[in-house]
């Protein structure tokens, strides 16, 4: 396999291409339902090199991270962090909303490198929309409100964005311990987490069963009743979502795809694919 690695939607491309903001040249970007109702949108999963999240204040949409689903309503806020590929399954462009994009290079001094990297809902795994209670949607909105107004201003604008990121924190952190999941739904956390630090290289289910102290079948068990779908099926699911990413965001040829996803047999991965896209690797590529 060549020297290739998957490319992420950058920045400045995704505002020009999806937004339709031509002349933004800055480090962070606030969009509302003015910009999305005139978006082209991006049919098909695909990741980003820059963080986000967003609030939605009406409608409703549908989103999956991974092998996780989401139905966004009214105070649903979605955070996703960079490398971590999305699809947009049900979009409404006319749902009102406020999303903030931005790279790290907008919280300079006295902001430390990598500090980002401490907030757990812009990792790959998290639970990437939570509901807000109204009092924390209203506080949030209002934040927002600030952060947009003085967006021009960078040493402001970075420090407005860091005390919204902490008040996010201290919600998600909150919710968190306040859920204390039963017990299957903690093993399904924990199963995705792994799924998705180990999915290019581990394919049967006994060895996610046997890093969680499980039978397979207990495992499939509990996908099925909380996924409907069996942990074979849910390790395939995220490897298609990867590999239909790759097949639109990368130069990658069809092979290259397979051995980076941990396949060496084409015709068996060209077969995956089809049974569960319904059209080959490269009648995906070449769909507009």
């Amino acid at each position: 396999m060549k020297n290739k690695t998957p490319i992420n939607s950058i920045y400045h491309e995704y505002l020009r291409q999806v937004l339709q903001e031509e002349n933004d040249t800055s480090s962070l970007f606030i969009a509302t339902k003015e910009h999305f109702s005139k978006s082209t949108g991006i049919a098909y999963p695909y990741r980003s090199n820059f963080y986000t999240f967003g609030v939605l204040h009406n409608g409703s949409c549908e989103l999956q991270v991974g092998i996780s689903e989401y139905k966004l309503k009214k105070n649903s806020l979605t955070l996703i962090g960079p490398g971590i590929v999305r699809s947009w399954t049900v979009n409404n462009r006319n749902a009102e909303n406020t999303t903030v994009f931005f790279k790290p290079s907008v919280l300079g001094k006295p902001f430390f490198d990598g500090f980002l990297g401490r907030y757990d809902f812009f990792k790959i795994g998290a639970n990437h929309v939570i509901t807000l209670s109204e009092e924390h949607y209203e506080t949030l909105c209002k934040m927002l409100e600030i952060l947009q107004e003085n967006q021009p201003e960078k040493k402001l604008s970075s420090a407005l964005l860091y005390a919204t990121l902490e008040f996010i924190d201290s919600i998600y952190n909150r919710q968190k311990v306040a859920l204390s999941l039963p017990r299957n739904e903690d093993i399904v956390r924990n199963f995705t987490a792994l799924l998705n630090e180990h999915y290019r290289t581990e394919k049967q289910v006994s060895f996610y069963a046997q890093k969680m102290a499980l039978t397979p079948k207990h495992l499939s068990k509990v996908l099925s009743a909380a996924l409907g779908k069996t942990a074979k099926q849910a390790i395939d699911d995220l490897l298609i979502f990867e590999s239909q990413s790759l097949l639109k965001q990368t130069s990658l040829d069809i092979e290259e795809i397979m051995y980076w996803l941990g396949y060496d047999d084409t015709s068996y991965f060209s077969k995956l694919f089809k049974n569960n896209v319904g059209k080959k690797p490269s009648e995906y590529r070449s769909t507009p």
